[in-house]
């Protein structure tokens, strides 16, 4: 009948058609999401070694200096209050503070420290033309804020580790998920035939062994038989999770077999 020859036709047809993997969308949909979180760290680490950090870093530089200058201009005090080379400065203060120091030099050595763990010890923030006018700025400015807080040493230096860490796994994973999204399988229902990526085909009697070993990790690993295939005694891992339905087929070829 016209109807059975019809079905003929679309059963022939479906068994020419070569189907085609795609990437499964819960993994997609993951990855693209994990991809963005990690980016987003390695952004908000960037802004706070950059801005965030060094900022509140010479805040808390500026209320020492406060300090630095009221020992500084206090009766009987005659040394200087710039400091020409901070960063020679500091080392030599660095360098007597197991001895004895005088408290202006003391209050001095802090701001420096706190300078250079903002990444700020430079002489344009070490300069001071006019002490009295500076302080009375400092005084005003800092009259009903709470004492801020210094960095440690340490702290942008993690920042921009994190920042680096986390951009090169950021990268890693857009590196993964771009190769996900143009690598594919093929199968060929007529012959059961899985196309591989680099252009190799696997019939169900090119494979020995359906090795199953980490399968809760939607792995599988086929050892293909020794003979004249191309990749005769090798050893494939397919990712069942980025691939669909490539499960499907592996399991229809795992029957044949």
């Amino acid at each position: 009948s016209n109807a059975g020859k019809s079905k003929r036709s679309r059963d022939c047809s479906m068994n020419n058609t070569l189907l085609r993997t795609k990437a499964s969308p819960k993994w997609l949909g993951k990855q693209v999401l994990f991809t963005l979180v990690v980016f987003g760290f390695a952004i908000w680490a960037f802004v706070d070694a950059s801005i965030t950090y060094p900022r509140n870093g010479l805040q808390a530089a500026d209320f020492l200096k406060l300090q630095y200058l009221k020992e500084s201009l206090a009766p009987g005090v005659l040394e200087k209050v710039s400091v020409e080379n901070p960063a020679e400065e500091l080392s030599e203060l660095e360098s007597r503070e197991s001895g004895a120091i005088s408290k202006q030099q003391r209050a001095r050595l802090e701001w420096l420290i706190a300078l250079r763990n903002a990444h700020r010890l430079e002489p344009s923030y070490t300069q001071i033309s006019d002490p009295r006018a500076e302080q009375k700025a400092l005084d005003e400015r800092f009259a009903k804020a709470e004492k801020p807080k210094a960095l440690s040493k340490l702290d942008i230096p993690v920042q921009w580790m994190i920042c680096g860490v986390c951009g090169a796994a950021g990268i890693l994973m857009l590196f993964v998920l771009l190769r996900t999204t143009s690598t594919g399988y093929t199968y060929d229902p007529a012959t059961n035939a899985l196309g591989l990526p680099g252009g190799a085909s696997l019939t169900p009697a090119d494979i020995e062994l359906f090795d199953k070993r980490k399968w809760d990790k939607f792995l599988i690993f086929l050892k293909i038989r020794q003979g004249q295939h191309p990749m005769a005694g090798r050893e494939i891992k397919l990712d069942l999770l980025r691939f669909v339905p490539l499960e499907d087929w592996i399991l229809e070829m795992e029957k044949i077999a």
